[in-house]
């Protein structure tokens, strides 16, 4: 009996030892100071992994650093032991974007303003050989939020060969807020990520990597904004190779630059700070608490229904050296050509990611939800694409025609005729938008416009075979039935729900820290497609390098090819459109027990019932004309 316990206690540690690795200290001389991470051997790895948590890469934006431009970290004296995340930067409290226990309580977690820290992964092999590519990753919601609990882990990715380096910055008021001026200068979370990849240039060759070789990868409607304002920053140039960009864009009304600094001098006034004097403005702010700045911001957030959120800014009334945003971005990509790949994509149902508020007022009754679709949602979106006018009654009408009207009264399809609408209007169209302008050719370098709006281009050159081109955009359609988001929650409206790609796309580790539970044999085929395409990309910018069979052709103005990254093979959705989605119909009864409480149904006849599998009827992997695109979706982008 002893035997055989010293044996089971053996096979346990065995295999804790095999699933998380800890086995020996791993140290790298730094112009810092010495780091110490850890040996890690990934279950899912062939080689060891180093990781090394909570680099600082700036100092600690606090007292009279606070609302400051980052300034560069001084190092440590004595080691640094790199063992664990640091806290990620103060956020609002009870979000949809953090972690929901079975009571269906937030869970607050761990923030604070000493955040400015970078967490690397890195194969044992670049240790060896050097030159290795590097991937670093800007996630999170709304210029508001990040990811909490559930981290972005580069621990499967790096055994895939690459360098994974998640980046954490100031964002809502500690990232964002602007005086106009150089006290409180505003575009703080940018000036921290272009912090974070000066330090990654200066040092990344320490870890093995090819400071050349660095995409910059943006997820989420702060990410994805963010990393395509880094693109034509003159500020960035230089410092990353190509972009990976993922369910967010500078061209959602939703992410749209700040133009002045008046939601910035609402938040001093709230907090009695407003003096004549920038340097006084400056000192009041610092000296208010964390919690006071907070529900001072929350004051301009509006629980999510803004018209303009705090976030980048224009900020050409700084030196022009000093710029970040010196013009418009979205007028630059429309006017020249991106010199770098681009991936770009979203999931087939982004608004199934469920806020809170839905489901509260959803359980609440039938009227509380459709009361807030009339009063809150529908003049959000008439206020977003500026249906401004006498008309606006009409193209209400026309909305809750289109989404709302035709269906069955019960809470389940009321929520779902949200979901479609939140898709369509803050991720569809936007990603259609991008595609429009990422996709057409436009001048070189070479060529300066005289009007962007017209097309109208004088050529600064005298070569007469300049001619209009831009770098391969690869675009896609990241679709999982019933797919689970960084939050942990099951989509049971169809389709891939916002957020639901990151854990495929980071690998079993991550998947299994937020599921409890390991990858199906689907799942893990999914899993394995979408990082061999991705990983391919990263490292040398085409995500099918020498594949004739399953060629990932670029989008252009002429082939708008859009790849279905799905667990099945990709002919077979050509041939079976329905195949996309497990249908809301199906998940109808789980969707009522397992969110809503008892609804109050009527029974209509099924030919009322929208059955369509997927919301939009996107059709991916063939050319998508515009004029194919559903009337909905034309309404919002013409």
């Amino acid at each position: 009996m002893l035997l055989k316990r010293v044996v089971v206690s053996y096979v346990i540690v065995a295999v804790v030892k095999a699933s998380f690795g800890q086995l020996q200290d791993a140290s790298i001389a730094l112009p810092q100071g010495t780091v110490v991470g850890l040996k890690v051997f990934p279950e899912t790895s062939r080689i060891p992994i180093y990781t090394y948590l909570g680099i600082p890469y700036a100092q600690p934006p606090i007292n009279e650093l606070r609302f400051a431009a980052p300034l560069p970290s001084v190092g440590w004296n004595k080691t640094l032991y790199a063992r664990d995340f640091k806290p990620i930067c103060p956020q609002l409290e009870n979000s949809s974007y953090e972690d929901i226990g079975s009571e269906h309580q937030f869970r607050p977690r761990e923030t604070s303003e000493d955040c400015l820290y970078l967490n690397i992964w890195i194969p044992e092999t670049a240790l060896q050989y050097g030159g290795f590519p590097v991937l670093v990753m800007i996630t999170g919601e709304e210029m508001a939020f990040d990811w909490n609990k559930n981290r972005a882990s580069g621990l499967d990715l790096a055994s895939d060969g690459i360098i994974v380096v998640t980046v954490q910055y100031r964002t809502n008021v500690f990232g964002w807020l602007s005086l106009g001026q150089k006290y409180a200068p505003g575009n703080l979370g940018l000036l921290d990520q272009q912090m974070a990849l000066v330090w990654i240039k200066n040092n990344i060759q320490k870890f093995g990597g090819d400071a050349t070789r660095v995409t910059l990868l943006g997820h989420g409607t702060t990410g994805g904004p963010n990393v395509m304002t880094h693109m034509v920053s003159p500020r960035a140039r230089g410092f990353f190779a190509r972009a990976v960009i993922m369910s967010g864009t500078i061209f959602s009304s939703y992410s749209a630059l700040n133009t002045d600094n008046l939601l910035s001098q609402e938040i001093v006034k709230i907090l009695a700070c407003n003096y004549d004097v920038g340097r006084n403005i400056l000192k009041c702010l610092q000296q208010k608490s964390i919690h006071d700045l907070l529900r001072a911001y929350e004051y301009v957030y509006k629980n999510g229904n803004y018209t303009v959120n705090l976030g980048p800014i224009l900020d050409n009334y700084l030196p022009p050296a000093d710029r970040y945003i010196p013009a418009d971005p979205q007028i630059l990509f429309e006017a020249t050509s991106h010199d770098m790949p681009v991936m770009f994509g979203i999931t087939s149902n982004e608004g199934a990611f469920l806020y809170s508020k839905w489901v509260e007022l959803a359980r609440q009754s039938y009227e509380s939800l459709k009361n807030y679709i009339n009063d809150t949602l529908l003049p959000n979106i008439i206020e977003q694409y500026h249906f401004d006018g006498l008309g606006q009654d009409q193209i209400k009408e026309i909305i809750n025609w289109r989404f709302f009207d035709e269906i069955p009264r019960t809470k389940a399809h009321l929520l779902q005729a949200l979901v479609r609408v939140v898709s369509e209007t803050r991720y569809e169209v936007p990603f259609y938008k991008t595609l429009r302008v990422l996709g057409k050719p436009k001048q070189l370098p070479g060529q300066v416009p005289r009007d962007p709006e017209k097309d109208d281009y004088r050529n600064t050159t005298q070569d007469p075979n300049t001619h209009a081109s831009h770098a391969p955009v690869y675009a896609y359609l990241f679709h999982h039935p019933n797919a689970m988001d960084m939050r942990g929650q099951i989509n049971f409206f169809g389709g891939a729900s916002h957020s639901s790609d990151l854990p495929f796309l980071m690998g079993p580790s991550l998947y299994r820290e937020i599921g409890r539970r390991r990858l199906t044999q689907v799942e893990d085929k999914l899993c394995k497609k979408f990082r061999a395409l991705s990983t391919e990309f990263i490292k040398g910018g085409d995500p099918t390098p020498g594949n004739q069979y399953n060629l990932w052709t670029p989008y252009n103005d002429e082939q708008k090819y859009i790849k279905l990254i799905s667990s099945k093979p990709d002919a077979l959705h050509r041939s079976d459109h329905a195949s996309l989605e497990n249908t809301f119909i199906e998940n109808l009864q789980e969707i009522e027990e397992k969110l809503l409480s008892s609804g109050d149904r009527v029974n209509i006849p099924t030919n009322k019932v929208n059955t369509a599998s997927n919301p939009y009827n996107l059709n991916p992997n063939i050319h998508i004309e515009e004029d194919t695109l559903l009337f909905g979706m034309n309404f919002f982008l013409n």
